[in-house]
């Protein structure tokens, strides 16, 4: 019948749905991912999608099962490295023991992949395939896509796009990552609400930008963000850099000043100066069908 299970690993949840060559997504679940931060946790996840499966009737519908995970993967699409998010799941060959405990292929990328395929088929991005585009996504922490010729960038190891981990100068503090400096130590979420518990204890997070948008705290969050996304942009010239996430989607988030901030530190006069970006509005399904339509591209491709 040609479907695809994208799931969606995060932290807190994780998400799984049917999902068709179109993108229609349907048997769209959401559980808690708590069983995926202990040992076991492939075996519970193989148990899960039998008996997702068996609920909706699939044995012998699916092509394929599209796994997304907030951590570094392997070229092949298969070994989970790094993931503190998700211990059960770090350090795991998740795609070749789902195979062999499902017996259907299974491709497993970082979850912002998944997200820009899903925004790139939405907005018609590179309906020719031969696009430069960017995916910034400020949640927790700081997710980076990046897509080159109608395919994402892996580099020689398939862990390109960890911007958030590249070292900002004169700053010391470890990351969990276990490097010194990187840049998400300022730029992410976890970093806005130690600014919040620090200089705002009375404001909730969600009315920080509303409240206290224009004070030196928050000014100073919103320029460290501006580095990184310049630096790449200045790197990469892209057609699009595409701008979402829980933090850039709170209410009053100063985008623009993101972006002047931005072509302020980006090179002039070009790519600074015809700088396109885009706004996804993204749903709790976002992912799944993106890790669907990622798995379909890459079977074509095969």
């Amino acid at each position: 019948m040609g479907l695809v299970i994208g799931i969606d690993i995060g932290g807190t949840n994780f998400r799984l749905g049917c999902v068709a060559k179109d993108g229609v997504l349907s048997h769209f679940e959401k559980k808690s991912s708590a069983s995926m931060l202990k040992e076991g946790a492939v075996e519970i996840l193989c148990r899960e999608i039998r008996d997702y499966m068996e609920r909706y009737s699939l044995a012998g519908k699916v092509d394929a099962i599209s796994v997304g995970v907030p951590s570094a993967v392997s070229k092949d699409k298969s070994f989970v490295y790094s993931t503190p998010n998700l211990k059960g799941l770090e350090n795991v060959d998740l795609g070749h023991l789902l195979e062999k405990g499902l017996g259907i292929r299974v491709f497993v990328d970082r979850d912002v992949n998944y997200l820009l395929c899903h925004d790139i088929k939405k907005y018609n991005l590179d309906p020719e395939g031969d696009k430069t585009i960017l995916g910034m996504y400020l949640g927790t922490g700081f997710g980076n896509a990046i897509y080159v010729n109608g395919r994402f960038h892996a580099g020689k190891n398939g862990v390109s796009g960890e911007l958030g981990h590249v070292p900002f100068f004169h700053l010391k503090e470890i990351c969990p990552c276990g490097n010194e400096g990187c840049a998400e130590l300022r730029c992410s979420g976890a970093h806005l609400q130690r600014i919040r518990n620090q200089y705002y204890p009375e404001t909730e997070i969600g009315d920080i930008f509303t409240k206290h948008g224009n004070e030196p705290a928050i000014r100073e969050y919103v320029e460290y963000l501006a580095y990184p996304i310049s630096t790449e942009v200045t790197i990469l010239d892209p057609d699009y850099v595409v701008m979402g996430g829980g933090v850039m989607i709170m209410k009053d988030f100063p985008m623009e000043n993101l972006i002047r901030q931005v072509k302020k530190r980006t090179r002039h006069p070009y790519p600074s100066e015809n700088l396109e970006f885009i706004f996804p509005e993204h749903t709790q399904t976002s992912g799944v069908a993106g890790g669907g339509l990622a798995a379909f591209d890459a079977m074509k491709r095969q």
